[in-house]
């Protein structure tokens, strides 16, 4: 009988923001490539090491068509220039996944709201509209 797995798209914010973070059996946490260059200190670059070594943390990219879909909702939010080619990619790929995106940014909040989309924050409380 295989163990369920709770899996989650990771920004940033889930390594760097909080510093009690740990990986645990049963989660799984996708992400960009993006998101682990911003990773700039010992223990978070660490912290990445072992998750992608031990399988708690896997890359994708996604497709064009899910950052174009990205674009157009922060477009329509008037937020389009506040967020970064990582904050649209991890966007893409939670719509594209259908996971819960975990992150702190207001901004991403926002898109995830406008789309429908599951999120959560890691240090900050999240926005509810």
């Amino acid at each position: 009988m295989r163990k369920n797995i709770n899996k989650y798209v990771m920004d940033s914010a889930v390594i760097l923001n909080n510093f009690n973070f740990s990986f645990k059996q049963g989660e799984l946490y996708l992400t960009t490539n993006s998101v682990l260059d911003e990773m700039i200190d010992l223990r978070s670059r660490q912290l990445v090491e072992v998750g992608l070594k031990e399988g708690f943390i896997e890359i994708r990219e996604p497709s064009q068509n899910s950052l174009e879909l990205i674009e157009k909702a922060a477009r329509e939010l008037g937020i389009e220039r506040r967020l970064a080619p990582t904050d649209k990619s991890i966007l893409a790929l939670a719509l594209e996944l259908n996971l819960p995106l975990l992150s702190d940014d207001y901004q991403i909040q926002k898109v995830c709201i406008k789309l429908g989309l599951k999120y959560d924050s890691v240090f900050r409380e999240k926005i509810e509209k």
